[in-house]
């Protein structure tokens, strides 16, 4: 059945899923700017300009939607997904995906702390009946493991390791379970939930391949032939980073300090399986191991 799409915030893993919703071609497309976009334009995507201060502007932007799928990151609290919520409502819009994409906010609800604007707007969710919604957890995206200026629409991250570089900065022992995801593969997955008929699990967890830093340093030394420049943090020494950033009062120093804590600490970067064994039937998800022979095999 054909739907209208509202996506809010297409830049990054959004401009994925555009891509994936308009090669599936089932559905129309609209993305909500805060100003214009000649390039999705082009592309055959309405563009609609809202005000995200706005509740009225916004219920103007989702009029007719039944979907809207959000990644709206906000450094400071400005409650642009609460209003995105009370205009979806008001325009009696079905399903919601919050900004997530990330950890399991199940489990670790409260980490890191930069993310406090998502856990106030997750419980939100949680006492509200008005709209269906689920959270999407997919680890971390795997396009970080491509060298440097070849991701598409992602932005370059330091993950610990660069197999490009041949270096590897290990959190912890670097034994701990860590999943990666194609930023490809989770919008499969996206359009697949558009497309399911069933209700949406609270929690949906979008899980392509499970890893860890050593098996990722391991499957880089074997393809590329070369050793590899490692080093061990222990999780002791990253406590006392954080406690140090923290301590300093910069917001970004105690972010970054958290998440090198975070990365050392076994289950953190896992996720569980979906309750539904038959969530995602038919995707095939890249393995970590396959990204790295395609990419750095000689």
């Amino acid at each position: 059945m054909s739907q209208t799409i509202a996506i809010a915030g297409a830049g990054g893993l959004g401009k994925h899923i555009v891509d994936a919703i308009l090669e599936d071609g089932k559905h129309k497309l609209i993305v909500l700017s805060r100003g214009t976009n000649q390039e999705l334009a082009d592309r055959g995507v309405e563009v609609r300009t809202v005000d995200y201060s706005s509740v009225e502007s916004l219920t103007k932007g989702v009029e007719g939607v039944n979907v809207i799928i959000s990644f709206i990151t906000e450094v400071t609290e400005t409650g642009s997904q609460f209003n995105l919520y009370h205009a979806a409502v008001a325009a009696r819009v079905k399903r919601f995906i919050p900004s997530e994409w990330a950890m399991d906010v199940q489990k670790y609800d409260d980490k890191p702390a930069l993310y406090e604007y998502k856990r106030k707007f997750r419980h939100f969710l949680a006492d509200q009946d008005k709209i269906e919604y689920t959270l999407v957890c997919n680890g971390l995206f795997m396009n970080y493991l491509l060298p440097a200026g070849t991701k598409k629409y992602l932005q370059d991250v330091d993950i610990n390791i660069s197999i490009e570089k041949r270096t590897a900065t290990v959190p912890g022992t670097g034994n701990q379970p860590l999943v990666m995801t194609m930023a490809e593969d989770i919008s499969k997955a996206v359009v697949w939930l558009i497309d399911s008929p069933k209700s949406w699990p609270k929690y949906t967890y979008i899980k392509g391949s499970v890893t860890s830093w050593n098996e990722l340093i391991k499957y880089g030394e074997e393809v590329t032939g070369e050793k590899f420049d490692v080093s061990y943090v222990p999780i002791e020494t990253l406590q006392s980073n954080y406690e140090a950033a923290a301590a300093s009062g910069n917001p970004l120093m105690k972010f970054y300090a958290e998440i090198g804590v975070l990365y050392a600490t076994p289950g953190v970067l896992d996720l569980p399986n979906n309750e539904d064994p038959s969530l995602f039937e038919g995707i095939r998800f890249t393995q970590v191991k396959e990204l790295i022979d395609n990419t750095y095999k000689k």
